[in-house]
């Protein structure tokens, strides 16, 4: 059964999310609740969340910014590991089945409420703004938790020795241009594996070939694929070898051509 999460109403998203403007994250966690007089639950379908289980979470979700260097800056690597730190958390310990986790207001409730100082930190303010798809939930691929919750759901891999390896097969730029294709390659989880299982195997190849390149350019070959071809039906090991097939003709075209990811994403798809 599903644990059920507090959703914030939509008026209050809005007025939380224009008093974060101009205040800096270490500020912002004087503001961090359990608890919201202007947040809902759904009337069925699960247990509700507790308050010391929320607070445990927002704990846990502190603790992974903290040692990624929370309060300051946070680095490329940091906000990475962080990435995938609270990833595998959310979807290993929040108890969210992906009915719950579809609703909008619940990651506003946790963006907003709960540990508005951590998303914060990990999208810093731009000209003294915070980007608003970043806290209030208003397109999911791109939420600070919501995001990390969809890759590990659809990563994640019981057959393998570690079922979240897959989390740090892609660099968060190019796992973000294949979850951002919700409707086409994001929608058939077992592609979105298949493509990262791919690239962690060619990653060992030092053919001196950018790899970024590779992925691009056979993501466009896939995409051009899926026009004509349903892949929701194939087995996954059929899929992986489509991916690698994709991606042999990526690398010869580009050490022919001497073509780098620019290029690639200057040319469309």
């Amino acid at each position: 059964m599903s644990i059920l999460y507090p959703r914030l109403l939509p008026g209050e998203s809005e007025r939380l999310f224009a008093s974060l403007h101009g205040r800096k994250p270490e500020e912002l966690a004087r503001f961090a609740n359990v608890a919201s007089e202007r947040a809902v639950y759904a009337a069925t379908g699960g247990t509700r969340v507790s308050r010391d289980e929320l607070r445990l979470l927002a704990t846990e979700l502190e603790k992974f910014a903290t040692v990624n260097g929370f309060p300051h800056t946070p680095t490329t690597a940091g906000r990475n590991e962080f990435d995938r730190m609270t990833a595998r958390h959310l979807h290993e310990r929040s108890g969210m089945v992906p009915g719950e986790a579809s609703q909008r207001q619940v990651w506003a409730f946790l963006a907003l409420v709960l540990v508005p100082h951590v998303c914060a930190w990990r999208f810093p303010m731009r000209d003294g703004v915070y980007l608003a798809d970043r806290f209030k939930g208003t397109d999911l691929t791109r939420h600070t938790l919501a995001r990390l919750w969809t890759r590990a759901h659809v990563l994640h891999d019981p057959s393998l020795p570690e079922p979240y390896e897959l989390l740090a097969g892609l660099g968060e730029a190019d796992l973000d241009h294949v979850m951002a294709r919700r409707r086409s390659v994001a929608a058939t989880p077992a592609l979105v594996r298949a493509i990262v299982r791919a690239h962690v195997e060619d990653s060992r190849t030092d053919d001196g070939i950018p790899a970024r390149a590779v992925h691009r350019d056979s993501l466009r070959r896939l995409l051009r694929l899926m026009a004509f071809l349903d892949l929701d039906w194939m087995p996954e090991q059929d899929l992986l070898e489509l991916v690698r097939e994709q991606r042999r003709e990526s690398r010869r075209l580009i050490a022919e051509t001497g073509l780098n990811a620019a290029d690639i994403e200057e040319s469309g798809p």
